[in-house]
């Protein structure tokens, strides 16, 4: 063993080596000094770069577990290292109401993170998926309030249909690969059947947070502790675009006007999140929409690849961005707490003046990383349209700010001695905002880096935020003239003439849109889907469990001269060549054979 593989084997064994070490009575009492220890080897091995051919077997585990460091597999993990790491230090000084229960759910969710992003065959990437989509509900619901509850009750729900569809998708590749066989995921989306790939959608989509599946990612940030919603926001989410990313670098083809459908409905999506953040009060459910808009985003791009554009150029724009919205929203999401538990003033513009630094790099703000970001879409869509959403996201950051700025602390947590913030809790906020500035400029190759600072592309990044300032003014001014905006008129005995009249029909259609949202994520509804789902895929499952019958058809004196002149092959169970190009797989060759031997003795 190499010290690459060796490297590899510790980043996916660390975090379960913190676990065990939680059974010293000393380290329970300081359980979350652990938690950016375990980031740190995974962390270390990104920095030294992909090394796809120093994969290592885990002997003992499904007897096929592979793990390997590719390029797509460092574009995920470096950032997400680098986020587990400093978001695992500020938890270490962020006030948790059990400590080592939050520890515990921290370095599982943790753990199936590192083992998903280096997992190199299906079976692997499976287990690490689920295992870090069911360890998430204990960072959801930490506190234990109702709300908290509610919303881990909801992202369970959606989460089984997800593991469902996907769990469903994966016995069925993997049974169509033979026995004892894990597919690579290099090269999985190859030929892979329409409803197995539409599952997998399904599965990644809701963990994507895609349009349409986002139910439980606004109500899961906004009660789950700070440092968590670092990490969902900025790591968690992303693994579904990986996911989906493995299926298209691997040929899958999307039949029709999928792509454009897709690609449709990202961009709507981005939008649709935007007026639904601009919205809300709270600082942390504003930037979970924000999430969601960003998210859309990821899905136009996946569809653009899947449409044609040159992968090369989505793959630049779709790796920049994830360094770039991972540790940017970390960044805003840290300083939200540290902003809420400061009362010095000074302190507290410190603060917003970083997050105003993190929200702009969000908008895509010149010589920022999402100026590089926005500079890697312009190759797969119109440059007026990729300002559109520039100019979307930094009307929700101004609204982010205002409401940050204004927002009292939280009531469970105490603002901080003697007006000052603890030193040791800014520092890793003030690394991942340092961190989300710079890593995409390094990250991005030569010509992006080039193109972002010329005098086009810092028009380009200009103009969205003027414009939306420009909007952002013209809202307020038309708030203040018109309360009814945003908001339904309460209902009144009598008219009131000497108040200002509202906007009804603007109103009305915006509290009927969020009574149908919240319609559609109660359980009953998500029970009835999960239903169905289940009934679906166990006949899709049923009727693919005999392939060969629908593979293996030849006419029927074909058949019979094969079988008169290879009786002595169909007898070895296995098939002459004349058969064998309808029948992929040694057990599908069986198979087939088997019932030939039984036809042919008839």
């Amino acid at each position: 063993m190499n010290a690459t593989q060796l490297a590899l084997l510790l980043a996916v064994l660390a975090p379960w080596l913190a676990l065990t070490a939680l059974a010293l009575p000393a380290l329970r009492r300081r359980a979350t000094i652990l938690l950016p220890l375990a980031a740190l080897p995974a962390l270390l091995l990104a920095l030294a770069g992909p090394d796809p051919d120093a994969g290592i077997v885990l002997p003992g585990l499904l007897d096929q577990a592979r793990l390997a460091l590719d390029g797509t597999a460092r574009a995920f993990l470096l950032p997400g290292a680098l986020l587990w790491l400093l978001a695992g230090a500020y938890a270490h000084r962020h006030p948790l109401t059990h400590p080592l229960r939050f520890a515990v759910f921290w370095l599982l969710t943790l753990a199936g993170y590192l083992l998903l992003v280096l997992a190199a065959d299906l079976l692997t990437f499976y287990a690490g998926f689920a295992l870090m989509t069911f360890a998430a509900y204990g960072l959801v619901t930490h506190t234990g309030g109702v709300t908290a509850l509610r919303a881990g009750r909801l992202y369970l729900g959606l989460m089984l249909i997800g593991e469902v569809a996907l769990f469903t998708a994966v016995a069925w590749t993997t049974m169509l690969a033979g026995p004892g066989n894990s597919p690579d995921l290099v090269g999985l989306g190859a030929g892979m059947e329409p409803a197995a790939a539409l599952l997998f959608a399904i599965g990644f989509g809701l963990k994507l947070g895609a349009p349409g599946l986002h139910a439980w990612l606004p109500r899961a940030h906004a009660v789950a502790p700070v440092p968590a919603s670092a990490v969902l926001s900025g790591v968690m989410i992303k693994v579904g675009a990986l996911g989906a990313w493995r299926l298209l670098e691997g040929g899958l083809e999307i039949p029709g006007h999928g792509a454009l459908i897709l690609t449709a409905l990202g961009l709507t999506g981005t939008f649709y999140a935007v007026a639904a953040g601009l919205r809300q009060s709270e600082p942390k459910t504003i930037l979970a929409w924000s999430s969601v808009s960003q998210m859309g985003l990821v899905v136009a791009l996946l569809g653009m690849a899947a449409a044609g554009t040159s992968p090369a150029a989505v793959w630049a724009g779709l790796a920049v961005m994830l360094a770039h919205h991972g540790l940017a929203k970390g960044a805003l999401f840290l300083g939200t707490g540290l902003l809420a538990t400061a009362a010095d003033r000074c302190t507290r513009r410190a603060l917003l003046f970083g997050l105003v630094l993190a929200g702009a790099a969000l908008a895509a703000a010149p010589l920022s990383g999402g100026a590089l970001a926005k500079a890697a879409l312009t190759t797969g869509m119109p440059g007026w349209l990729a300002g559109v959403t520039g100019t979307a996201t930094a009307l929700l950051m101004l609204h982010f700010l205002r409401r940050a700025a204004s927002h009292p602390p939280e009531p469970d947590l105490k603002p901080t001695t003697g007006g000052a913030v603890d030193t040791r809790g800014m520092t890793p906020w003030l690394l991942t905002l340092v961190a989300g500035l710079l890593l995409p400029w390094w990250l991005a190759d030569t010509s992006l880096r080039e193109y972002a600072l010329t005098s086009t592309a810092l028009g380009d990044g200009l103009w969205p935020l003027l414009l939306a300032g420009v909007l952002a003014g013209e809202a307020w001014w038309l708030r203040s003239r018109w309360p009814g905006i945003g908001a339904v008129a309460a209902r009144q005995s009598g008219p009131d003439r000497s108040a200002p009249r509202p906007l009804p029909g603007m109103a009305r259609l915006a509290h009927w849109w969020t009574l149908t949202e919240r319609q559609l994520h109660r359980w009953p509804v998500i029970g009835r889907v999960a239903t169905t789902m289940i009934l679906l895929l166990a006949l899709a499952l049923a009727v693919s469990a005999t392939p060969a019958r629908f593979a293996c058809k030849q006419a029927p004196a074909e058949v019979g001269a094969a079988l008169a002149a290879n009786g002595r092959v169909l007898a070895r169970g296995e098939l002459p060549g004349t058969l064998a190009a309808g029948c992929s797989g040694r057990a599908r060759q069986a198979e087939c054979a088997g019932r030939f031997r039984t036809k042919a003795g008839a």
